[in-house]
């Protein structure tokens, strides 16, 4: 039974990484009071909850506040409570013509 309990527990801590998803935009703008960031994807804008332990690396920049609007960026999200979370922001993402 504890084989089967584990075995369960370990399925479900990799399908929660399964869900992440990798969005490439333009960033549009940063709201650091309220951790949002909104990104042009295609013709479209999203906008994104930003986890407070996102990992960011786009050139020097390391926080939330520091990134400037125009950077092409890769947002990687899951899903948390429900709602979609961005978990890392990476420079170079789609470039917007």
């Amino acid at each position: 039974m504890r084989k089967l309990l584990c075995s369960t527990v370990a399925l479900l801590f990799v399908t929660g990484g399964l869900l992440a998803a990798e969005i490439k935009g333009k960033i549009k703008s940063v709201d650091a009071d309220k951790s949002t960031i909104t990104v042009t994807v295609g013709d479209k804008d999203e906008t994104f909850t930003v986890a407070q332990d996102a990992k960011i690396s786009v050139g020097t920049v390391k926080d939330v506040k520091d990134l400037k609007p125009g950077a092409n960026v890769t947002l990687t999200t899951e899903t948390k409570g429900g709602k979609e979370v961005v978990t890392a922001i990476k420079g170079g993402g789609a470039k917007n013509k």
